[in-house]
């Protein structure tokens, strides 16, 4: 397959150049929860087709955004995963993606539109101030409208586990997708989004509340 360039000496031309083409970011986005299968980027990439994933993904390892390890036994499965350099990507396409909460999907999502709770995390794994998060050692369950991811903190680190992992989380949090949007989209403060029981906590609430302050959204 041809990859088309803008051929203009731009950094936001360049980086299209790389990363422009349908389903890459999504692809770098997957990934932004950790190291995935072929299978799981598959499954979770509802639509792109095989041919067409297996395209991305040499693309993107070529370009030096993602490498492939092999894990070895009992698992042996080789993965794929982010390089520093992929790393440095997820951080920049945070703004872009709170951007599209606001400008860019409806406020409420339709029948056909995926939804993971993993997806509503990656504000706390590449926007939360390190710093803030230093001395933590906790893990939260978040369920969003079915799905269920947790977040692990440890050691100023965060880092997001699949809801098929066994976790005992000290707090439960339960929410929609809609409601998620409203918050990040500036619409709908989170107090205001407990207080009319949008969103549910369980367990120890005030573990979310240095949780919050690392993203700087207490209010």
């Amino acid at each position: 397959m041809t990859r088309r360039s803008y051929d203009q000496f731009c950094g936001l031309a360049g980086a299209l150049d790389l990363v422009g083409e349908r389903w890459t970011l999504l692809v770098v986005r997957e990934l932004m929860t950790g190291p995935k299968r072929y299978s799981d980027l598959a499954e979770a990439l509802t639509g792109i087709g095989t041919s067409l994933l297996a395209t991305r993904l040499k693309q993107l390892e070529s370009d030096g955004v993602i490498e492939r390890k092999h894990l070895a036994p009992p698992i042996a499965s080789t993965v794929y995963e982010l390089t520093p350099t992929g790393e440095e990507l997820a951080r920049a396409l945070m703004p872009l993606a709170l951007w599209g909460v606001r400008h860019a999907v409806p406020e409420q999502p339709d029948d056909s539109m995926r939804v993971k709770a993993e997806w509503a995390l990656l504000a706390f794994t590449h926007l939360a101030d390190p710093a803030a998060l230093a001395g933590l050692d906790l893990d939260i369950e978040f369920e969003v409208d079915g799905t269920r991811a947790y977040l692990r903190l440890r050691d100023g680190q965060a880092r997001i586990l699949p809801g098929t992992e066994t976790v005992s989380a000290a707090t439960t949090v339960r929410t929609d997708a809609a409601t998620l949007a409203a918050v990040g989209a500036g619409r709908l403060s989170l107090p205001d989004s407990i207080a009319q029981g949008r969103v549910r906590v369980e367990g120890d609430i005030a573990a979310l509340t240095p949780l919050l302050a690392a993203l700087g959204e207490l209010s």
